[in-house]
């Protein structure tokens, strides 16, 4: 379900091409955060007084690492290299997730490496007419800046799914109330940020939008705020109380799912015979890694018993 709804805000800056990344992040993020304190406000003082310095230094790394960060970068990506390289590389997020969470994976590094082929085969075959572009060296220096920007945003999300897993499962915070206060911390981030941009890049600033225009522009950020941030944050800490770090990371690869399905439904078509087969290796690999962790877990518990 999180991953349904990250989806939609990939596609949702679609809608609105005349607005800047930076200014859809600040908009996005600033909602999130007013939304956050709102929901937070009945049980505020008994939840600031369970926070600790070491969890508040967290909070702003995490809402710097996983919000507002990645969404720029990924936001930059689109916008040099194009959606498909971009789609490419934050498509490895499942794999970067797995490489750096290995030591907390059950499953043998077999069946991990037989995982990752599938998820890779998978994201290039979606991709294939991008990976060829690239081969023929047909690529711009603007396409190899939003590549770089693409592989950092992987690395930044990466970083944020691990400790953001890592945190959840200490128990010391329910997935609502770790939502609740990363939102209220990425408000806060965005609106320094906002301050910034005023001040210093006036021309960022949508100031021509028409009426109409400026309705759907606060009405995509709304939804992204609530169901895109707030509600997909609490679904994504469910899950990750509940899951191993392994096959956490891999179901993040829901999101490159359903951000296709919805592109090809506002394009009313359906994917070709190789996307078709790029997105079943990806789903292939997602559910050998549950099936495989599922075995390690259980060969564990009966051998200690």
């Amino acid at each position: 379900m999180a991953g349904a709804l990250w989806g939609a805000v990939i596609v949702a800056p679609a809608l609105i091409p005349d607005v800047h990344p930076v200014v859809i992040s600040c908009v996005r993020f600033l909602l999130y955060g007013l939304f956050a304190t709102l929901v937070a406000l009945p049980n505020a003082r008994a939840l600031l007084t369970r926070l600790t310095r070491q969890d508040q230094l967290l909070l702003l790394e995490l809402a710097l690492t996983g919000n507002l960060v990645y969404f720029i970068l990924l936001s930059a990506a689109v916008q040099h290299a194009g959606v498909a390289t971009a789609s490419l590389i934050n498509g490895l997020i499942p794999v970067a997730v797995m490489l750096m969470g290995r030591r907390f994976s059950q499953a043998s590094l077999r069946s991990m490496l037989a995982s990752l082929a599938l998820i890779f085969t998978g994201i290039i075959w979606i991709n294939l007419p991008a990976v060829m572009q690239v081969i023929r060296g047909e690529g711009s220096m603007r396409q190899v800046l939003g590549a770089v920007y693409a592989g950092l945003g992987v690395l930044s999300w990466s970083w944020f799914a691990l400790r953001n897993a890592h945190q959840l499962k200490t128990g010391r915070f329910s997935p609502r109330e770790w939502s609740t206060l990363l939102g209220i911390t990425t408000g806060f981030v965005a609106l320094l940020l906002t301050v910034v941009v005023i001040l210093a890049q006036t021309q960022l600033l949508p100031t021509d939008l028409s009426s109409g225009r400026l309705s759907i522009f606060l009405v995509t950020a709304l939804f992204m705020a609530i169901a895109g941030s707030w509600v997909a944050n609490a679904l994504w800490n469910a899950s990750a109380q509940r899951l191993p770090v392994s096959i956490g990371g891999q179901l993040i690869i829901f999101e490159t799912l359903c951000a296709l399905f919805y592109s090809y439904l506002l394009a009313w078509t359906l994917p070709s015979a190789a996307e078709m087969l790029g997105i079943l290796l990806v789903l292939g690999s997602v559910f050998w890694t549950i099936r495989a962790e599922g075995r390690s877990a259980v060969h564990g518990r009966r051998q200690v018993t």
